[in-house]
């Protein structure tokens, strides 16, 4: 496929074809059998080593800019107003007003993405949005003064004072930031945001063009997508063919370019796409004019974020950190009740005291999960086919004790700890997990998606009793419903909520067996 070599932005080109190929399917771990129309497990994602977070180089610029508006404001009091009322004593009060506009201009740059790429590297965009901010947070900071009928001890000079000389300061620190961003985008220096343009090849090689001069911190991929393939009928087989390759190569961005081939082709390919952690962008034409009237556009191109990714880069450390400090603590706290239970394992029965079962994890990634041994060892179901049920032989008489309070889940945590887990989530299903004769992830539409997030201990269809055995496709959707709700509505209280709520009714009930 031809592409762009003079782009700045890194352009590599796929190797598939976006057409029904046999090499389209991702490499399965040998140790994980799967049927043909398999989609389980996938290749660890590609590490990204070296580079400078993009998240962490606008945390950096959020708190330079809330440097700035204090330390101005100061540096006006000192320079203006003390030297004309030597001894004023109001130093802690000017200070206060800046640290308030401050957190405003902070908060607005913030919600317009002006600390998030693309805007990050955007100069012009830059400059406008600071300008307008810090004069909203002014006006915003005056008003409440008003309302508190406090202006009588503001002084006009140092206000006015302040605000030029503020504003002359943030656009000079933004313009000579954008452009130290630019430079360490090209380099390198700065991880690099992985787009994924998806359409025909003439609009891959056209959206590439447009992209790379402008968006340097972009790597892009190209997957083709063949009219005449989906003209044909073969587009939800190439769809998912395409979800595996997106989950492979853990894109941050796709972007759908029109498909002109079939009727509602590219909206039936965004559905499938929105199973994946990424933030999902459709643009309805490679025309760079109608940017400037579109509600809204990625880099130069109109485009709409049909689905974002649940948690924002900010949101997923604000969660990890939370999971480190809870699961730390609660090893910590447990380890007598851990220690006991390994002994009453060992005494129980033969074998060894940990169980570990593949499953699927965040983003379909598998991983080995950890729980005390309840069944007997030469009956452990590693692939997790067999789904455990009431009053199930294999089960020993302690695992049963184990298995009704939960305790057997306990070892969770080290996942946690590890990264593999969170505390609170989409449960973690086996690999092998069957409906009837066919895999869940094969008979539930929209399953995928409960994996944006990594799977937890708990989560929000366990607190509303699903539990158990799943042994029908009603009790399947319920439980893909709880968690897509979940992971819609995530916040930190949501967490909080689920956690409390799960200790208050106990880590047992009457499907725990």
């Amino acid at each position: 496929m031809a592409v762009s070599d003079a782009a700045p932005a890194t352009l590599v080109a796929h190797p598939i074809p976006f057409v029904a190929d046999a090499a389209a399917s991702p490499r399965e771990p040998a140790t994980i059998p799967t049927s043909a129309a398999s989609e389980a497990a996938l290749a660890p994602v590609e590490r990204r080593g070296g580079a400078l977070p993009a998240g962490l180089v606008g945390a950096l610029l959020a708190c330079a800019d809330g440097a700035l508006a204090v330390g101005t404001a100061m540096l006006v009091f000192y320079g203006f107003y003390e030297v004309r009322y030597t001894g004023s004593g109001r130093a802690w009060l000017y200070a206060s007003y800046a640290g308030l506009a401050a957190l405003l201009l902070v908060q607005r740059l913030w919600s317009v993405g002006a600390y998030a790429f693309p805007r990050l590297a955007d100069r012009r965009a830059q400059l406008r949005l600071v300008a307008t901010s810090w004069t909203l947070a002014v006006g915003l900071l005056l008003l409440t003064l008003f309302l508190l009928n406090a202006t009588a001890e503001l002084s006009r000079g140092w206000l006015v004072g302040w605000y030029g000389l503020a504003l002359a300061s943030l656009l000079a620190a933004r313009h000579w930031a954008s452009g130290l961003v630019r430079r360490l985008a090209e380099t390198g220096r700065i991880a690099r945001r992985r787009l994924a343009l998806v359409g025909p090849e003439p609009l891959l090689s056209e959206a590439a063009s447009l992209l790379g001069p402008v968006l340097p911190h972009l790597r892009l991929s190209c997957h083709r997508v063949d009219p005449a393939a989906v003209a044909a009928g073969s587009l939800d087989g190439e769809a998912a063919a395409l979800a595996r390759t997106l989950r492979r190569e853990a894109v941050d961005d796709v972007l759908v370019l029109p498909i002109a081939a079939a009727a509602g082709a590219p909206m039936r390919i965004l559905d499938r796409l929105k199973e994946l952690p990424v933030d999902l962008w459709y643009c309805p034409a490679v025309e760079p004019r109608l940017a400037l009237v579109a509600t809204g556009s990625f880099g130069p191109l109109p485009a709409l974020l049909v689905s974002p990714q649940p948690l924002s880069m900010t949101e997923q450390r604000i969660k990890r950190a939370a999971d480190l400090v809870i699961a730390a603590t609660a090893l910590l706290l447990l380890s007598p009740l851990l220690l006991a239970v390994a002994v009453a394992i060992r005494l129980d029965s033969p074998g060894p005291i940990f169980f570990r079962q593949l499953r699927f994890g965040f983003n379909n990634r598998p991983f080995a999960m950890l729980k005390f041994r309840t069944m007997r060892a030469d009956q452990c179901d590693p692939s997790g086919a067999r789904r455990t049920t009431r009053d199930d032989p294999r089960v020993t008489r302690l695992g049963r004790l184990l298995r009704r309070t939960s305790i057997d889940e306990l070892p969770q945590l080290w996942n946690v700890l590890v990264g593999d887990m969170s505390i609170v989530g989409p449960r973690a299903h086996p690999i092998e997990m069957k409906i009837g004769d066919r895999y869940y992830h094969e008979v539930v539409e929209g399953y995928f998606a409960r994996h944006r997030v990594r799977p937890g201990i708990t989560g929000w269809a366990q607190i509303h009793g699903l539990r158990g055995e799943v042994d029908s496709l009603e009790k399947a959707r319920a439980r893909l419903a709880y968690d897509l709700e979940y992971v819609e509505r995530w916040s930190l209280l949501l967490d909080l909520e689920i956690l409390a709520l799960t200790v208050v009714r106990g880590f047992g009930g009457r499907n725990a067996y």
